[in-house]
């Protein structure tokens, strides 16, 4: 073969592809044949497409011989793999070939990709430390292409094939002697293997009956690797609900060629049983750190272009993200604003955050998904009053509370907050109701970004203006 021009090659590679011959030597002789062919000059599309299902199914055929191991020794054959680390420089703990892997829903199958290699997803165990906090605890999954580095033989005339692993963050290429191919980027298959993992949806009840459970998993998770040249792509959920409401629109963005490219996938997470306002307070301050770490890396642009989709009750956090409340919410709240409060200064900080927020400078626009804008009057129904009783609240919120109104004193509270303030505080529920104050206070702030509604409806819609528009719910 090395002695044949491109012309010949692309006349004889071809007819390998319907060899019957299922043994090495015939997956040694596609290789070749496909790495001689791709290193010999531009292929045209039709040329390109043989050598690369021609240079993939022998590859294939290898990797079958070598997973789990990562090697192979034969008396005639040795197959070993350059394994890549991660993007932190660990190595990974094992490797799943990508087809094993099969999408959750039989109606959103993962799609083939193209390119060169063939993919594998590796894996290793999250840390819990460093940038390992912001991802999924149940582990760091990672897409990895392999290609052929070398096919060689030795003094013993065994044939030796390297293999190399490359670690998928983005688009890349592999180079050969005249031209460079693109690699084979399956970003879907390292989530679905989180998936497999996943034990979120043992979180939602407990997030919504038992916060405390389920507090110490709030966070902002990104289920791809962080990277400070992507634009961020948030996704907050609903009331008793966890990231996995997201799987669809997750599957969707790692599969489009263009949209992987583009965005970086976080999820939030947080227990759904306290306020929306409180669990607002402490998303913004996660989202907050994970920004400035990846901007004091040398972050681009883009990370001040991020994305907000927010699901139900998501989209009331969403909103927290992208308008200005100065003291609107706080005076709705209590009758003396903060710089005249002496009292509870150890708590005053915390209280203050939730009451009182500005729109974050790196958001660039919120998408609201089925966002009741106004209120649900569902959270009225006897059944919400029933289901009301069963919830109950952590000690972080209850306590940050009753020690502030304690000290502060409830007649400091405006009395149609009171029964909301007194206690333990109100929780999710409740304040979702379309009388809650601080709900119809929200809806009176001006959004500072461009902001999308997705409605479903039964009926039609109408709206005046573009501020009527964005209220429907």
């Amino acid at each position: 073969m090395q002695q044949m021009d491109s012309a010949e090659l692309a006349l004889y590679c071809p007819e390998l592809l319907t060899l019957a011959d299922e043994t090495a030597n015939k997956s040694l002789l596609q290789l070749s044949c496909a790495q001689f062919w791709l290193s010999s000059t531009d292929l045209t599309g039709t040329q390109l497409k043989q050598a690369t299902s021609l240079y993939n199914q022998s590859l294939t055929h290898f990797l079958q011989l070598m997973l789990p191991k990562l090697k192979y020794r034969h008396p005639a054959l040795r197959i070993v793999l350059e394994a890549p680390l991660d993007e932190t420089g660990q190595p990974f703990e094992s490797f799943v070939a990508a087809n094993e892997f099969q999408a959750i829903k039989s109606h959103h199958q993962k799609m083939s990709g193209t390119g060169l290699g063939v993919s594998l997803v590796a894996a290793r165990e999250n840390s819990g430390k460093g940038r390992d906090k912001n991802y999924p605890p149940e582990g760091i999954f990672r897409s990895v292409t392999v290609s052929l580095k070398q096919l060689k033989f030795n003094k013993d005339l065994q044939i030796q094939l390297t293999l190399q692993g490359h670690l998928m963050q983005g688009a890349a290429e592999l180079k050969f002697a005249s031209a460079s191919y693109p690699l084979l980027y399956d970003a879907a298959s390292s989530y679905l293997w989180l998936m497999q993992q996943a034990k979120l949806a043992d979180l939602e009840l407990p997030g919504l009956f038992n916060a405390e459970l389920a507090d110490n998993k709030l966070g902002i998770y990104s289920v791809t690797p962080l990277q400070k040249n992507k634009q961020p792509l948030l996704m907050i959920h609903g009331l008793n609900s966890s990231p996995l409401i997201w799987y669809e629109l997750t599957m969707a963005v790692l599969q489009d060629e263009e949209l992987k490219q583009r965005y970086q996938v976080w999820h939030a997470f947080y227990p759904s049983g306290p306020p929306p306002f409180y669990n607002s307070m402490r998303i913004r301050k996660k989202l907050d750190e994970l920004h400035h770490m990846l901007k004091a890396e040398a972050g681009t642009e883009v990370l001040d272009q991020m994305l907000v989709v927010g699901h139900s009750m998501g989209g009331i956090i969403s909103k927290t993200l992208i308008q200005n409340t100065d003291y609107l919410l706080w005076d709705l709240s209590f009758t003396e604003r903060p710089e005249q409060i002496s009292d509870a200064q150890k708590e005053l900080d915390s209280i203050k955050d939730i009451f009182i927020f500005k729109a974050r400078p790196y958001i660039d626009k919120v998408v609201f998904v089925d966002t009741p804008h106004g209120g649900s009057e569902s959270s009225e129904s006897v059944l919400a009053k029933v289901a009301s009783w069963f919830i109950n609240l952590p000690k972080n919120f209850t306590l940050l509370l009753s020690n502030f109104i304690l000290k502060l004193g409830p007649d400091k509270i405006t009395l149609p907050m009171r029964e909301y303030l007194t206690g333990s505080g109100p929780h999710s529920v409740q304040v979702l109701s379309p009388r809650h104050p601080l709900l119809q206070g929200l809806n009176k702030l001006e959004y500072q970004r461009p902001i999308y509604s997705i409605v479903g409806s039964d009926g039609a819609l109408s709206c005046e203006d573009e501020k009527s528009c964005s209220q429907i719910s």
